[in-house]
């Protein structure tokens, strides 16, 4: 059982109507589908309202909707447009889903019907289309399945159940008119068409993992193949560290027992030892006291002695002096205590001496400070009387040429202010006037203006009609003199075409009567009665020829041998000496292989060692460029982050960063200053308020106690007083206070823009800059070493390169001299067999008579040939003729259609000659009218430049005076605000103030200085009493050390008389000598002893760590060693076989792809020599040349192939690209399709014709149709053979004679509302 399609349902699918779906049904072996060219439904694309306009075939959508339901591809362009689904716009809705059906027969006999969805919504900018799950129903043996899937898997699970693959579903059962001739398309285009159809990518990844699995195992193999040797030499040294713990055993128990009798010996000298000193420690207590009183009596001699040189001698017994020195001790405490207070005292006067005296420096700076504000102040007020001198000379100004008051300077002012405005208010008014006049007199111009500018434009439009008519006339002429037809032609057309059809009528007769076929009929069942004789003789031919096969199999074995023989030496003298160069001078054939193989593997050993440096090399140079690009563009980017910052700072301090601090420290004094002086506003008050009684009563200032020198003076010292004593005066320095404080506030705002700053330009920068140039000298070294290492790669490269150019020699050699010793063999056996036989017949009768047969054959072949194309050469003049019918037609039509309109050209030039002369006649009119304006134009332009000139010197003159007014009044206001700015800010009391304080300050130094020169005379006068008191109380301690001492020195002498007398020390030195001797012994018993010890030891510890590494490293050994070498072998085994396997799968795809092209050239040429009716192409194929041996591979195993078809023309083959007409592409075409669908739809016998007679002409359409019928004929017989033919060309059915094969055909046409149907008719209405 084979798949076959039944059903196909559309519904929504370009102009198929998206409400009620249309169904069609496919039926074995034909199936038609006929529709009108042109009757799809037409829409435009309009930008106002996005209306999109197609022009479909719908018998084209069918086989759409077919490769889309099998294969889920939609045709090219249509994803993203949309427009392989009903335009939502036609049904006046928002969205259209969209539905294609199809029922099919998979090659079980099961049913099963496949269904995809999508949609189209129309929103207001834009169309979105979406593909929606799909569903699958199978039905087999009674059991219903139904899946909701998506679309992905459904794409493969069709073709797994149609049969076939997915590519030869596109390009050969279900493809499209468009991609029909993909045959023909460029070779990288083939080549893609050819692997997809063959599945080669499929092969290849299968032998790639074949030989991977090979590398991986051979790997592998190396890995463990060291293991084994690893688990070998384990196993040698547990036998050997068993051996050696045999060894150290046998040590260990002989030295056990030698230390047990050392230790016997060595008890009994340590009792004995023990014995005498027990006895000698009696004596030595004695004699140790003795020396020890012995030791004390010379101390406290020598100690008399010492303080008896410089000691003075007090008469007073030891309780007197003891008692004195009591009373010493606390008398020097109390004068120490009073000492340290007179100290503490003197540094905190110190202290303060030095807090003042900085108190008095600053004052002083404040104070230069303040004079030379008074110097300033008092140099304006005399800048600002000579100011008024001169000012009121420059304005004529009266009485201010003598001494000037305050009075006098106010009323200056006023006056000068008053004479500015006025000044100002005339030239206002002057500017005001002329503005008047000249807006009267563009007012007139402006009229003036649009009125020329009217007339031109009008003027100018008329000369571009005149000019747009002459080109028109200029086009429509250069067209009329290009018609080159004139009514004797048109007469001419017409009695060609007459002539023509009395031919065509002529020549069909003549072919109804020479009966072609019935000839031809005749001369095949002749053709076929001695192709019989030639099958009997073959046999009887080939019965004598297989008695004497053993002697041509002999000669044929020799002719092998000499070939092998031959093919070996010339091997070994083509590649003699690069052998010599990889192998060695003395190359022998017996271990050729395994010595090339030895050597390839030591260079590639040697390439993977390189290319790991390299690799190394280069992963560290690609870290470090990562990090050089990590830091590329933070330098910039720091360096604007610092810009930034610094138009921050500079714009909100307007200053440089670099004096930020310093600017800000200056405000913080500022705001502290002035603080203070509003703190101490109201002890200013009070000494502003005695000042002025003081110099209203005694007539002195009471800050200096100078007498004023005349009345002004006084009175001024009394304004600025009473100033003083008003509110405005705190009023404003709080103003100021709060104006300070908000500038503080501000420019501390901005202060984490400065840290920023000085982080960037101090730090962040500089180390940036020094990381990029570190990582940039890191980056030379490594590409230095990368260029060495890539070196170092390219010579290994090229020396395994070398080696590996002699594999396939080195496997010929060895294959070689392989084949030649069974050659030999064999010739020997055969040799030996052979034996003389005969024949009934001889057998150059037989072939005499089977070329006679052969001969019958040829020439009954070329009857036929002759009668089929005196056929096709009769049919080709009726195409012939009816083509010419057809072009003289065309000609006659084209020769009507140009006289028409050349009589259209002709009405269209006398028109527009018409038009310019009425143009010419209003451009006269024209000029004259701007002419008459140009007077008045010019008149009006000299009014105006005549009133801006007057208004423009008046207003000169005017400006001139208040420019003058206008400094004077700038000088003196700004040198009063001055004057008046010191007055606000009390400049003479704070002066006077600081000179007070500087006096006080003076005063506090020199009475703490006073105090401080007292303290150091007392703490000098305690300092000596003390000194005296230190030396009396050494000389009462002296005295009752001396006398201790004394009385010590009498009893330890009494001591020493009574020890001497016990006579202990020659006791002593007797058991000194036996405790000798004892301890003599038992140090030799001991040292012999840990010598033992110590041998016994490190043999204990050697056994240990041989234990410890057998049970670690060695207790298994053995039966690593077997389980390692039983990998080892079985791995070595697995190599062999996969490199077996893969081997044979390559040359299993290899000869299945030449079956495969064998089989297909063989089809195409069958149906090409039956189909084509052309003596040019006698036959096509399709070449496909292996790509390594193309481009001399030899090394590479994977087999690639390129394809190109090719037409045999006179036995010369030659590429078909670019060398055929349109026709030969679409039947070339077509036939590689058909022999595609024959070699490769073994279980799926369906193929899809779209539209097969484009670019045919009339024989070879019906050529084809006639090799179709042929085709269908042949394989009707088979169940699931389908051909499926979309066509609108009615004459090709009736060549196909398809009436043999259905009794219906499908007609697609249009609705009323142009909605595509399908409708099913009797076959008799087309082919009648």
């Amino acid at each position: 059982m084979l798949a076959k399609i039944d059903k196909l349902s559309i519904r929504g699918i370009r102009s198929f109507d998206n409400a009620q779906p249309e169904v069609i049904q496919f039926f074995t072996p034909l199936t038609l589908i006929v529709g009108y060219n042109g009757s799809g439904k037409t829409v435009c694309y309009d930008k106002s309202n996005e209306y999109i306009i197609q022009v479909d075939k719908p018998w084209q959508t069918i086989i759409e909707s077919l490769k889309y339901a099998t294969t889920g591809e939609m045709p090219p362009n249509a994803k993203q447009s949309g427009a392989f689904i009903h335009d939502p716009k036609l049904c006046g809705e928002k969205e259209v889903l969209a539905q294609v059906k199809l029922q099919f027969r998979d090659p079980g006999g099961a049913k099963v019907v496949v269904t995809r969805n999508v949609s189209l919504t129309v929103q207001k900018t834009k169309r979105s289309m979406k593909t929606l799950d799909g569903s699958m129903l199978r039905q087999a043996n009674g059991e219903r399945t139904v899946l909701s899937i998506r679309n992905a898997e459904l794409d493969r699970f069709i073709p797994q159940y149609l049969g076939v693959s997915k590519a030869v579903l596109e390009n050969v059962i279900f493809c499209h008119q468009d991609e029909s001739l993909w045959p023909m398309s460029e070779p990288a285009v083939l080549k893609k068409k050819f692997d997809e159809i063959f599945e080669a990518l499929k092969y290849t990844k299968a032998i790639d993992a074949i030989k991977k699995m090979k590398k991986d195992y051979a790997e592998e193999l190396k890995r463990l193949q060291l293991t084994e040797q690893h688990c070998k030499d384990n196993k040698g040294k547990a036998d050997k560290v068993s051996k050696e713990s045999s060894g150290l055993s046998d040590d260990i128990e002989r030295l056990r027992l030698d230390v047990e009798n050392l230790d016997g010996l060595t008890k009994e000298a340590k009792e004995k030892h023990q014995d005498a000193w027990d006895r000698s420690s009696k004596f030595k207590v004695v004699i140790d006291s003795l020396n020890s009183f012995r030791d004390k009596q010379q101390w406290l001699r020598n100690r008399t002695e010492s303080l008896a040189g410089e000691l003075k001698i007090r008469p007073e017994s030891d309780a007197s002096l003891q008692n004195e020195l009591d009373r010493y001790d606390e008398r020097m405490r109390l004068r120490e205590d009073e000492k340290q207070k007179q100290t503490n005292k003197y540094d905190q006067l110190r202290r303060v001496i030095e807090s003042t005296r900085e108190r008095l420096q600053r004052k002083h700076a404040e104070a230069g400070k303040y004079e030379e504000q008074q110097a300033s102040h008092d140099q304006n007020v005399e800048s600002r009387k000579d100011i008024i001198r001169e000012s009121a000379v420059r304005h004529n100004i009266r009485g201010y040429d003598a001494g000037l008051d305050d009075t006098q300077i106010n009323e200056y002012m006023q006056k000068i202010s008053k004479l500015y405005r006025g000044q100002t208010e005339k030239v206002e008014q002057a500017h005001r006037e002329t503005e008047k006049e000249t807006q009267k007199v563009q007012a007139v111009l402006s009229k003036l203006g649009e009125r020329k500018s009217g007339l031109q434009e009008q003027k100018s439009s008329t000369k571009q009609q005149s000019s747009a008519n002459d080109r028109g006339m200029e086009s429509f002429q250069s067209e009329l003199d290009s018609i080159d037809v004139d009514e004797g032609a048109e007469a001419l057309s017409k009695s060609k075409v007459q002539d023509i059809e009395d031919n065509l009528k002529q020549a069909k007769e003549k072919f109804k009567v020479s009966l072609w076929d019935a000839k031809i009929d005749d001369e095949k069942l002749q053709l076929g009665k001695v192709d019989d004789q030639i099958k009997q003789t073959s046999l009887e031919l080939a019965r004598g020829t297989d008695q004497s096969n053993d002697l041509i199999r002999l000669d044929v074995l020799k002719n092998n041998l000499s070939d092998r023989k031959r093919s070996l030496e010339t091997l070994k003298g083509a590649h003699n000496d690069r052998l010599r160069q990889i192998i060695g001078d003395e190359w022998n054939l017996a271990s050729l292989e395994r010595d090339f193989q030895t050597e390839l593997d030591r260079r590639s050993t040697a390439l993977k060692v390189a290319r790991d440096r390299q690799n190394t090399s280069s992963r560290d140079l690609n870290q470090v460029e990562a990090e050089i690009d990590s830091y590329k563009g933070q330098p910039q980017k720091a360096e604007k982050e610092l810009h930034e910052c610094a138009q921050i700072i500079t714009k909100a301090t307007q200053g440089s960063p670099d004096t930020y601090q310093a600017n800000l420290d200056g405000i913080q004094r500022d705001r502290d200053i002035l603080k203070a002086d509003v703190d101490d506003f109201a002890i200013t008050r009070n000494l502003c308020t005695r000042s002025i009684k003081v110099a209203e009563g005694k007539g002195i200032c009471d800050h200096c106690k100078r007498k004023f020198h005349d009345e002004p003076e006084r009175s001024d010292f009394l304004k600025r007083m009473q100033k003083k004593l008003e509110e405005n005066t705190q009023k404003d320095m709080e103003k100021e206070l709060k104006g300070l404080e908000d500038d503080l506030v501000n420019w501390r705002s901005i202060g984490p823009k400065h840290s920023s700053w000085l982080q960037l330009s101090g730090t962040n920068i500089p180390r940036l800059r020094s990381e990029i140039r570190r990582l940039d000298e890191s980056k030379a070294v490594l590409v230095k070493q990368s260029e060495d290492h890539d070196r170092e790669v390219a010579d290994r490269v090229e020396s395994s390169s070398d080696a590996e150019s002699l594999l396939k020699p080195v496997a010929n050699i060895v294959r070689f001299q392989s084949e030649i010793s069974e050659l030999t063999e064999k010739v020997k056996d055969l040799s030996a067999k052979q034996n003389d036989t005969g024949i009934a017949r001889p057998i150059d009768e037989i072939q005499e008579q089977l070329e006679n047969l052969m001969a019958q054959a040829r020439a009954k072949n070329n009857l036929i040939l002759k009668l089929t194309g005196d056929k096709q050469q009769a049919l080709s003049d009726i195409g012939a003729k009816e083509v010419a019918l057809s072009r003289a037609r065309e000609d006659l039509g084209t020769a009507t259609h140009k006289l028409e309109k050349k009589s259209r050209l002709f009405k269209q030039i006398e028109e527009l000659r018409k038009s310019n002369r009425e143009n010419r006649d209003t451009i006269r009119r024209l000029d004259d009218e701007i002419q008459q304006l140009s007077p008045q134009v010019s008149e009006q332009n000299a009014k105006l430049d005549d009133i801006k000139n007057r208004g423009y010197r008046k207003q000169q003159e005017l400006n001139e005076e208040a420019s003058k007014l206008s400094d004077s009044l700038q000088k003196l206001s700004t040198v009063d605000q001055h004057i008046q700015a010191y007055k606000d800010s009390g400049g003479p009391l704070r002066l006077n103030r600081c000179q007070r304080e500087i006096e006080h300050l003076v005063q506090e130094i020199e009475k703490t200085d006073a105090e401080q020169k007292q303290l150091i005379k007392e703490i000098n006068a305690l300092g000596e009493e003390l000194r005296n008191h230190q030396d009396t109380r050494r000389t009462i301690v002296d005295n009752l050390t001396y006398r201790q001492s004394q009385r010590e020195l009498e009893d330890v002498e009494k001591e020493i008389s009574r020890l001497s007398a016990e006579e202990a020390e020659s006791d002593m030195e007797r058991l000194k000598q036996k405790q000798r001797y004892w301890e003599n012994q038992y140090h030799k018993h001991s040292t012999e002893k840990s010598g033992k010890l110590a041998t016994m030891k490190e043999k204990d510890d050697r056994l240990q760590k041989l234990l410890q590494d057998w049970q670690t490293d060695y207790a298994n050994a053995a039966h690593e060693y077997k389980e390692a070498h039983i990998k080892v072998e079985t791995t070595k085994a697995a190599v062999e076989d996969l490199g077996r396997y893969g081997k044979a799968l390559e040359q299993a795809i290899m000869r299945y792809h030449s079956l495969k092209m064998e089989e297909i050239n063989r089809i195409a040429e069958e149906l090409w020599k039956r189909t084509y009716q052309g003596t040019d192409i006698d036959r096509i194929l399709i070449r496909s040349d292996n790509e390594a041996e193309t481009a001399k591979e030899t090394a590479k195993e994977n087999r690639s192939y390129k394809y190109r078809v090719c037409m045999i023309k006179q036995d010369a083959e030659m590429d078909m690209r670019g060398r055929c007409s349109a026709g030969q592409r679409v039947l070339a075409s077509i036939i590689i399709r058909l022999a595609l669908a024959e070699c490769f739809g073994v279980k799926c016998g369906l193929i899809a014709l779209d539209e097969p007679t484009t670019n045919l002409d009339s024989d070879n359409i019906r050529s084809l149709a006639e090799s179709l019928h042929d085709i269908i004929r042949a394989r009707q017989q088979q169940s699931n053979f389908q051909l499926i033919v979309i066509t609108h060309d009615e004459e090709f059915l009736r060549y196909m004679q398809c009436a043999d094969f259905c009794d219906t055909y499908f007609r697609v046409s249009r609705t009323d509302r142009q909605k595509s149907r399908i409708e099913q008719q009797s076959i008799t209405e087309v082919v009648g």
